[in-house]
């Protein structure tokens, strides 16, 4: 069993104290991308309140992590999203309609999770994500 890690790709978001967890983890073939969120380097809220800006920054973060990993969005299989719970539902279907933007056809399967608040005042949005590396297995 061969385990790979990335802690944090260059210029990506870091959380504002030191803190010991990977943003992505590989076990053989199998990608595990944690939560993204809109933070800058310093751990600092990106377009607070705005959940479609967010949606793309964190779409980008994930798409980083699993690079890093080998991997890529055509190899995701599954995809949670968390958000902030009191945004419109117009805020919503953008989110979601920009975050379909990055899966090929027919896409990973997914779930949304409306949640009261995130880890920062401002954030609207938490994406995570799984993969298998070499495909996806729905074709």
């Amino acid at each position: 069993m061969e385990i790979s890690r990335c802690h944090r790709p260059a210029g990506h978001w870091d959380w504002p104290i030191p803190l010991p967890y990977s943003m992505g983890v590989k076990l053989d073939g199998l990608v595990m991308v944690g939560g993204q969120v809109a933070l800058d380097e310093e751990g600092r809220v990106l377009h607070p309140g705005d959940i479609a800006a967010q949606a793309r920054i964190c779409m980008d973060y994930l798409g980083r992590v699993l690079t890093s990993l080998g991997a890529a969005f055509q190899d995701v299989i599954k995809v949670n999203t968390f958000y902030v719970g009191h945004g419109t539902q117009e805020d919503w279907e953008e989110a979601a309609r920009i975050r379909a933007e990055y899966f090929p056809e027919p896409g990973p399967i997914a779930t949304g999770i409306p949640v009261p608040a995130l880890a920062y005042e401002g954030l609207m949005i938490e994406i995570e994500a799984v993969a298998v590396n070499g495909g996806a297995a729905c074709q």
